[in-house]
């Protein structure tokens, strides 16, 4: 089955969709953003147990993820580890409390997730130049 009938792009609005070769990130109806839309039922995963067998990281989930995963570009996103954060988690009444590291990415950003995918999909359109915004 091809991408484009598993997956598609919708405005988070009007829900208008677009094809996934749309280069555009905002809705030309109401000029809001666009989601990555999947249809679970359409992913061929016979067997969900796949992922448990694989090393950890973004592309783990590579059937999820509506890119040509044989143009990836990774430096290892993902697979972060948790921290227990035992004193916070008193503090507000858990009996036990994790936070996952973001740090632990190759960048130290949690966008590295958002970017190995981001990238990958630009190669793919044959992009030429891509730009993210950061804050620090």
């Amino acid at each position: 089955m091809r991408r484009e009938d598993k997956a598609w792009l919708q405005c988070i609005n009007c829900h208008t969709t677009y094809p996934l070769n749309y280069s555009g990130y905002m809705c030309v109806e109401c000029r809001d953003l666009l989601d990555v839309v999947l249809d679970l039922d359409k992913v061929e995963v016979r067997d969900w147990r796949v992922f448990n067998d694989r090393a950890r990281g973004v592309w783990r989930y590579r059937e999820l993820i509506p890119v040509d995963y044989s143009k990836r570009v990774t430096l290892g996103e993902g697979g972060t580890p948790l921290i227990e954060c035992s004193r916070l988690g008193r503090w507000i009444g858990l009996k036990k409390l994790y936070i996952k590291f973001e740090g632990a990415n190759p960048t130290g950003s949690f966008k590295d997730r958002g970017m190995t995918v981001a990238i990958t999909k630009a190669l793919e359109l044959n992009v030429k130049g891509v730009i993210c915004a950061s804050t620090g």
